[in-house]
C-alpha cells in the first residue's frame, strides 16, 4: 500500500489564475512522478480541517504544511491550532516537511523565534547554501552549494528550537533549512516554477513597486519577472521527502 502525504494547505490566498498550495504541490508531484510512489491528501487548515494524528502514526504516513500569506504570529485561530498540530506531530516522531510559512511555523511550534527579517523582502530566484549537515541531510541530497531556489518571504527564523540542526543559508538568513529528527523545514517553495513567482509579482506589483520600493517601478517589475528561473535542484526536495518516507 502506498504511504500518504497529508497535506495541510494553509495558503489564505489565491493567485490571479486561481490557484493554492494544492494545486501547485499536485502539479509539482505529477512533474516529478511522486504519485506512482505516494497519496497525497489534501486538508484545509484555514478552515481548521486536520488529519487524526493517531491515524497518520498507525499508518506510517507523514505530514506536510504548505506556505501561506501572513506571519506566523499573526493573531488568527487557525495559526494556533495548526502549532499545537505540529506539536503533537512531532512528539509522535512522524515525517513532517513544512514549507515557507510551514517551516516557520515549525519553528516558532518547537521553541524557536520567527521575526521580521531586518534585511527585509526576499524574493524571486535566489541561491542557497549548504552546511556541513545539510551537504548529507538526505533532505538536501543533490542540491549543489549555491543552489537556486524560488523564495518568497518578509519574516525569518531568527532563533532555531533548541536540538535542531540547521542545514542551509545564505546572505538573507542564516535559517534557509532546518531538521529536528523526522521533522524538516525549508523556507523556499519547490513546489513553485517560474510562471508561480510571476503570478504573484504580478499580484504583488504595486506593493513591490509603491509601497516597499523593493522595484523602482513597472519597467523593473518587467525585469525581475524575466529573471525567474526554473530551480529543478530545489524541486527535487520533494521526492527526497517521499524517499525518505518511503524507505
Amino acid at each position: 500500500m502506498k504511504k500518504k502525504i497529508n497535506l495541510i494547505d494553509v495558503t489564505d490566498f489565491s493567485l490571479p489564475d486561481g490557484s493554492g498550495s494544492s494545486e501547485w504541490f499536485t502539479e509539482a508531484f505529477e512533474d516529478l512522478g511522486l504519485f506512482s510512489e505516494v497519496d497525497l491528501v489534501v486538508w484545509d487548515g484555514v478552515s481548521g480541517e486536520l488529519p487524526p494524528v493517531e491515524r497518520i502514526e498507525r499508518a506510517g504516513d507523514a505530514v506536510m504544511i504548505s506556505g501561506s500569506y501572513g506571519p506566523v504570529f499573526a493573531d488568527k485561530e487557525w495559526i494556533g491550532r495548526l502549532m499545537e498540530f505540529i506539536r503533537l506531530v512531532h512528539s509522535k516522531d512522524i515525517w513532517m516537511l513544512g514549507i515557507c510559512f510551514g517551516h516557520l511555523a515549525i519553528a516558532q511550534a518547537l521553541g524557536g523565534r520567527v521575526e521580521a527579517n531586518p534585511r527585509g523582502r526576499e524574493f524571486g530566484t535566489v541561491m542557497i547554501f549548504l552546511t556541513p549537515e545539510g551537504e548529507k541531510s538526505p533532505l538536501l541530497e543533490g542540491l549543489p552549494q549555491g543552489c537556486p531556489v524560488n523564495i518568497s518571504h518578509m519574516t525569518h527564523v531568527s532563533q532555531l528550537p533548541d536540538s535542531a540542526v540547521r542545514l542551509a543559508f545564505n546572505q538573507m538568513t542564516r535559517v534557509q533549512s532546518f531538521s529536528m529528527g523526522k521533522t524538516f523545514g525549508y523556507q523556499p517553495h519547490p513546489e513553485f516554477g517560474p510562471k508561480h513567482i510571476v503570478l504573484l509579482a504580478d499580484m504583488l506589483g504595486n506593493l513591490l513597486v509603491r509601497r516597499e520600493k523593493y522595484l523602482d517601478d513597472k519597467a523593473h517589475l518587467q525585469d525581475f519577472k524575466g529573471s525567474i528561473l526554473e530551480t529543478p535542484a530545489s524541486k527535487a526536495v520533494l521526492m527526497n521527502f517521499v524517499r525518505m518516507i518511503r524507505d
